[in-house]
């Protein structure tokens, strides 16, 4: 089964978390699946985790291209999702298609602190966050960028992510756990924050 799944008859679940609204790109999903599909890739579910009623219009646009594209059974709004932890780690991959820079990335820190690997668009300060070839070597590898809005691009990350056997995915899901620790804890940014301020001490002596 495609990423070291738990359970034999359970489809692979990506979970796309955050609010339904343009600028988070879910959009493009049901094209996403189409290709997926298209390429013999049938056995999987993108949940939107997420509040959808603020944009109710764009929302309903998703639902009714979905249709359209015949992967509504590919596609579910979950909507406002209060326990996250738990919808983390119901998924098997986390997909953020973000169309424009998020503040923060937060999402993509807390998904592989519970060693998920991620999709996610290469724009602001998502690729930060994620360990991706060409900067680093393929083994060491926690998830996939794609394209803001390029779906072809989305759904060939995926399909890689998918792809994954147990073994692969087990090891990718303890490095991105391994890698959120040491970036994101808390020690880790008292330090980080402290060596800025002591660059800018230094500087003005």
């Amino acid at each position: 089964m495609p990423c070291g799944k738990r359970g034999a008859f359970l489809p692979t679940t990506g979970l796309v978390p955050g609010r339904v609204a343009p600028w988070n790109g879910q959009v493009i999903l049901p094209e996403v699946a189409r290709i997926l599909v298209d390429g013999g890739t049938g056995d999987f579910v993108l949940v939107l985790a997420g509040e959808h009623q603020s944009f109710g219009k764009y929302g309903r646009f998703i639902a009714e291209q979905a249709r359209r594209r015949d992967v509504t059974s590919f596609i579910r709004f979950a909507g406002h999702c209060r326990d996250m932890p738990a919808a983390l780690a119901a998924a098997d991959i986390v997909l953020l298609p973000a169309i424009e820079p998020p503040a923060l990335g937060r999402a993509v820190a807390e998904a592989q602190a519970m060693g998920r690997p991620v999709v996610v668009s290469n724009i602001g300060i998502l690729p930060e966050h994620v360990v991706t070839p060409l900067e680093m070597p393929e083994e060491i590898r926690t998830g996939w960028l794609a394209e803001p809005g390029d779906a072809a691009d989305f759904a060939r990350a995926l399909a890689a992510s998918f792809s994954l056997d147990a073994n692969a995915y087990r090891a990718m899901s303890a490095r991105a756990r391994q890698f959120a620790e040491y970036m994101f804890s808390p020690h880790s940014v008292a330090v980080a924050t402290r060596a800025v301020y002591t660059s800018l001490l230094a500087r003005d002596d």
